[in-house]
């Protein structure tokens, strides 16, 4: 009897778990179907309202030949004007991008409510293609939502840049994507195309920030000690957004431009925190352009992550940014550990400013805020240079950076086509004059031209640097 009871028993223990088994493959296959049923509550009807075609855009193509393997970003902000100062509240629609071609009518993978504003400076006062930033929040909007765009890393704010005046589209692509094989933290990026109330935008660049984050920089939210923080500051123009410091540098005339502090927020840090991100830069200013700034036991080497600040330093020159220290500069820093520069903003680079021509043929770092200091040391010199030539024979090879094109070019596709149908006019000779540099070929008014004067460029580029900078210098 009690061989048959403990038999019955395992049966019923079995029956019980089973059952238990079935009903938990059927709650998560139910909230997978609710799940999926969330994800795809869009109808084509809906989707129309989104993204439906103005007139305008009704006379370049047929939507039914909108054909695209890039993700698509649609903005839906009820009529709202969008502004610089102030966020407006609307929704984001995401469609990751796929191997095989997806329209216009197809249905997003999420959508999330947001919050839009314009970001940039010239580029924001000056072109009609705007840049813009996004930060994702939950239903209820007092929360911030972590959101993986388009296959990047997942997080709430969000960058979408715009290229106006690049008209390869892809030289901040090319930049960024290079210096995320250096020392240091860089931005992913991805191509987008970008919808905004219903209005084709054209190719965009969707960037992470510099911001601290699990799939960004990682810092740690306090120090033991009272005021000690990790930060990110970065020179520019005036950002009334964030925390301004005059270090001791700006105060001395050495330095261009007051920094901003990104990190910690502006309504989060306090006023130790402040002063100690303060005089923490303010002490390494004080050193560098001080007389014994090459000792390397008490000069600016105590501070600096040398490996980080010199691929800061190549891939800028490399890139012509003739901005690299003075403006779009970041900085951050770790607790316990030394000051890194993160690469930023590439637009203007390769000879492509608007009002002046910049020569292949010359440094441009070395004038500007910091290191116009560094370059005066033989140390620094030296490890500039053995690194270029590692470079060279790697990630600044010309056969890596003509590859890095040539899919960046496979990738946009026809996407190259619907972006100058909307900001053709940008190529327009009366919106160039008063911009053109003389003796040069910088009214570029088509795409195959752009290319053509980027690897132009960028071969001369190397070739001076070669010299400069590589094995066989002077």
């Amino acid at each position: 009897m009690k061989r048959i009871g403990r038999i019955l028993l395992c049966i019923l223990m079995i029956t019980v778990l089973f059952g238990i088994s079935i009903m938990g493959n059927f709650v998560v296959k139910s909230e997978n179907k609710s799940k999926e049923k969330k994800r795809t509550a869009i109808t084509k009807e809906e989707m129309k309202e989104w993204a439906a075609p103005d007139e305008e855009m009704l006379e370049y193509y047929d939507l039914g030949e909108f054909s695209t393997t890039i993700p698509i970003v649609y903005m839906n902000t009820k009529g709202q004007q969008i502004l610089k100062e102030k966020a407006i509240w609307g929704n984001i629609a995401l469609l990751d991008g796929n191997e095989e071609a997806q329209s216009i009518f197809s249905i997003p993978n999420s959508i999330y409510r947001a919050t839009i504003k314009y970001r940039g400076a010239s580029s924001y006062s000056k072109f009609d293609k705007k840049q813009y930033r996004v930060e994702f929040y939950k239903n209820n909007k007092d929360s911030t939502k972590k959101v993986s765009l388009a296959g990047m890393g997942a997080n709430s704010e969000w960058v979408l840049n715009g290229p106006y005046l690049d008209k390869t589209l892809i030289r901040n692509k090319l930049v960024y994507d290079l210096a995320r094989e250096l020392n240091g933290w860089t931005p992913d990026t991805r191509f987008v195309e970008l919808f905004v109330d219903g209005k084709y935008q054209g190719v965009y660049l969707a960037v992470e920030p510099v911001t601290n984050g699990e799939s960004r920089l990682r810092l740690a939210e306090f120090g033991l000690l009272s005021g000690e923080t990790a930060y990110v500051v970065n020179r520019d123009r005036i950002d009334t957004g964030t925390e301004e410091i005059e270090t001791w540098g700006k105060t001395k005339g050495y330095t261009y431009n007051a920094l901003y502090i990104r990190y910690p927020s502006k309504n989060k840090i306090t006023e130790k925190q402040k002063e100690y991100i303060k005089n923490d830069i303010s002490e390494f200013e004080q050193v560098l352009y001080g007389e014994n700034f090459k000792d390397k036991r008490t000069g600016y080497q105590e501070y600096i992550d040398m490996d980080n600040w010199v691929d800061y330093f190549i891939i800028n020159e490399f890139a012509m940014n003739y901005d690299a220290g003075n403006l779009s500069t970041y900085v951050y820093k770790e607790l316990g550990g030394k000051l890194q520069l993160a690469a930023w903003d590439f637009n203007n680079g390769f000879d492509n400013y608007q009002w002046f021509h910049t020569e292949t043929d010359r440094l441009y770092t070395v004038e500007n805020s910091w290191f116009d200091r560094l370059w005066q040391d033989e140390n620094f010199r030296e490890h500039v240079c053995e690194r270029y030539v590692q470079l060279r024979k790697t990630t600044l090879s010309d056969e890596h950076i003509a590859d890095k094109i040539a899919s960046y070019q496979e990738e946009l596709g026809d996407a190259v086509d619907r972006n100058f149908k909307v900001w053709g006019y940008s190529f327009n000779e009366a919106l160039l004059a008063g911009t053109t540099k003389e003796g040069t070929s910088r009214d570029i008014r088509s795409y195959e031209e752009a290319m053509k004067q980027l690897t132009d460029t960028i071969r001369e580029r190397l070739e001076y640097l070669d010299k400069e900078l590589g094995e066989n210098r002077e």
